[in-house]
């Protein structure tokens, strides 16, 4: 009602109470009937002006009567209510038959003649046919002088897809003003038929406007357009499917629009969207299992390099996946119908799959850009490991944030105000709060992912079986705990989102808290050998007693560091082994990698050797050793010659000595033997031989 019919109401009422006043004795009761679209604010006011003149309400305006219990619902009333009104509304779907009376009888209510209504719509048909026409016309323009190279780049069909997608949508513009302004000139100033022409407008828009999407992804007959690995026959089949699939599926959506805009009741209107939905799901059903095989290899082809798991079990079921979605809006629409709901069930129901389509290409694209922007080079290890890292960690930013991006597009379709919903409505009490609990998971793994990222470019290279010596180069003390950080990381975020998740959706966590609070303890007690692997190593790590990459002796075990958790630490034998100790069983700890080495080794000379020659020469291999590019700056002390430890029957044995850093002693010692054995052959410095001593018994004479 509007402002003016208020005023007027309730001067009437004011009148008829005055008028009352007059007639009436004191005492008595008036009553006043007040009509019932008065607001609750005009009802208090008009109370409150008739109290303070004198009268006296038997009733408070405030009091509300005492409302009736509602009966209550279960589920086999709703599915008889459901029934019931499925079935009244497929009887009345012969009242379709009386649209185009009802049309024209709609047009002369609003001052149109019968003969303009009639061509009203002979305009539509013509640019409907018009526009499509144009577009493919266009588009073949297109293909014949676009002419990229033999072997066309994935930046080149990038290029490509962005200039047909411009042109398409240079042309609709184009289109949709002139076929705009040709319905506008029939239906000026007459209110259905503008309506209806905005509605045409903006479906053929669409209508195109996918079509020339679908044409950009599929192109048939030009595989050097194509940006999905599939061959021409396939791309072919797909896009006839969908092409027929997009030019029907607007009769589930403008038709059932029209015969509500027009007044007919809710059940005609019911009964034209059960019908139409009808063939276009089952029509979709057909459609996807006819291009599974086409669609599961392009999403195998979707990113360059052997597809993983989760990748091979999408191209094998998605087929299943659209089917039960399919069935499942159609089903959700009519239920939706049933209870009362109007002709934007239809639109909704359509987009929802329209969304999901769209966010499964944009998924797809989106991977395969990344492969492109981070692309694999066997030839640096280094660098390929840095890419793989951020493009794994894009990867699942991109696939967060569309998870959230469709859920959202998908919500405001349906009509869902998730920003701002109304107290106690559904969108309050169940889709924001899971929302909400999605985003802070996503938003979790989100950060997660980015700190794995940091933390794998800061780890340390894997040592691998043909590593030149036992004993790799150790790293620092942040590389040794950024594992353990990364683990304690992952299972803090894990928790902290969950626990954040589980109150936004309106659990109480304090009991939840007590309870793994009671748990850990039991464990504690349960588990004394746990806590003291876990102390024992907290201790070894707190010390610095080894780090990652470094050489150690347990007294039972050793080898390279490879890996340590929160319970064990993991060592690397020379020889291949993997030995796991849990902190609690190392008693004692002897680092061969920390600081220097000295490397001490013996050398048995002939007798007859010069000393001084011996040792000059010696002395002469260590200056070399030392000037060597590759080794000399692992040598801390040069190679030098002690003197004679011991003196046997057939040799000398002469002690050397150096001192290297920790990294590759073993090494260092091999090439220094290698030199000086060169050294003393041409020094005519004999190594000492074995004497062998016979001794033979003579014959007696006979």
């Amino acid at each position: 009602m509007s402002l003016r019919s208020c005023a007027l109401t309730l001067l009437a009422l004011l009148w008829a109470v005055a008028a009352a006043w007059a007639d009436e004795p004191t005492g008595a009761t008036v009553v006043l009937r007040l009509p019932p679209s008065m607001s609750p604010e005009a009802v208090r006011a008009l109370m409150a002006d008739l109290v303070a003149k004198g009268a006296q309400p038997d009733k408070l305006p405030g009091e509300p009567p005492a409302a009736e219990p509602r009966p209550v619902l279960t589920s086999a009333d709703l599915a008889g209510r459901i029934w019931d009104a499925t079935y009244r509304a497929l009887q009345t779907t012969p009242n379709l038959s009386r649209v185009p009376e009802a049309w024209t009888a709609r047009a002369q209510d609003d001052g149109a003649t019968k003969r303009e209504a009639i061509g009203f719509w002979v305009i539509a048909l013509a640019g409907l046919l018009c526009v499509p026409l144009v577009g493919g016309g266009v588009r073949r323009l297109f293909s014949r002088y676009w002419v990229p190279a033999a072997e066309p780049e994935f930046a080149e069909r990038i290029q490509a897809a962005t200039v047909r997608l411009l042109l398409a949508l240079v042309t609709l513009t184009i289109l949709g003003a002139l076929f705009w302004a040709a319905l506008l000139g029939v239906s000026s100033g007459r209110s259905i038929m503008e309506e209806v022409a905005d509605r045409l407008v903006w479906g053929v828009l669409e209508w195109q406007l996918s079509i020339a999407i679908l044409m950009i992804i599929v192109s048939p007959g030009r595989p050097d357009l194509r940006p999905i690995g599939i061959d021409d026959a396939e791309a072919r089949t797909i896009f006839r499917w969908l092409l027929a699939y997009l030019t029907i599926s607007p009769l589930n959506v403008f038709p059932v629009w029209l015969v509500e805009r027009l007044g007919f009741g809710q059940e005609t209107v019911f009964g034209a969207a059960f019908t139409f939905g009808l063939a276009i799901t089952a029509y979709k059903v057909i459609m996807f299992w006819a291009i599974r095989r086409p669609v599961g290899r392009a999403i195998l082809a979707a990113t360059a390099g052997e597809p993983g798991p989760c990748r091979r079990a999408i191209a094998a079921a998605w087929h299943w996946f659209f089917i039960a979605l399919s069935l499942a809006i159609f089903f959700g629409a009519a239920i939706a119908f049933a209870l009362g709901k109007g002709a934007a069930v239809a639109a909704s129901a359509m987009a929802t799959q329209g969304i999901i389509v769209a966010v499964a290409v944009i998924w797809l694209g989106s991977h395969k850009l990344i492969a492109h922007l981070f692309p694999s080079n066997p030839a640096d290890m280094t660098s390929d490991l840095r890419r793989q890292r951020f493009g794994r960690a894009l990867r699942r930013l991109c696939d967060a944030l569309l998870w959230i991006l469709g859920a959202a597009w998908i919500a405001q379709t349906w009509g869902l105000d998730l920003i701002n919903p109304v107290p106690g409505s559904l969108e309050r009490l169940f889709f924001r709060p899971v929302l909400f609990a999605a985003a802070t998971i996503v938003g979790a793994w989100i950060l997660w992912t980015a700190i794995s990222a940091i933390i794998d470019e800061r780890m340390p290279r894997a040592i691998g079986p043909d590593s030149e010596d036992e004993a790799a180069d150790s790293t620092s003390r942040l590389g040794t705990m950024l594992p353990l950080v990364r683990n304690m990381a992952l299972i803090g975020l894990g928790a902290i989102a969950l626990i954040a998740a589980l109150s936004t959706l309106g659990l109480d966590i304090g009991p939840l808290l007590a309870g793994l609070g009671v748990v850990g303890i039991a464990i504690g007690f349960g588990a004394q050998s746990l806590v003291r692997d876990i102390i024992s190593g907290v201790f070894f790590l707190m010390e610095d007693a080894f780090r990652v990459g470094e050489y150690v002796d347990t007294g039972r075990l050793r080898g390279t560091v490879e890996g340590m958790s929160l319970r064990s630490v993991r060592l690397r034998h020379q020889n291949g082994q993997v030995h796991t100790i849990p902190f609690g069983q190392v008693q004692a700890v002897t680092n061969f990698s920390r600081d220097w080495s000295v490397v001490k080794f013996n050398l048995h000379l002939d007798p007859a050797a010069e000393l001084e020659t011996v040792r000059k020469t010696i002395k002469r291999v260590g200056d070399e050793l030392l000037e060597d590019p590759d080794i000399g700056g692992d040598f801390i002390q040069p190679l030098k010659m002690q003197g004679v430890v011991d003196v046997l029957q057939n040799a000398l044995v002469i002690r050397c000595k150096f001192a290297a850093s920790p990294v590759r002693p073993t090494y260092l010692q091999r090439k220094a033997l290698h030199r000086l054995i060169d050294a003393f052959n041409a020094n005519s410095i004999r190594f000492a031989s074995p004497n062998v001593t016979l001794q033979l018994a003579g014959a007696t004479a006979g």
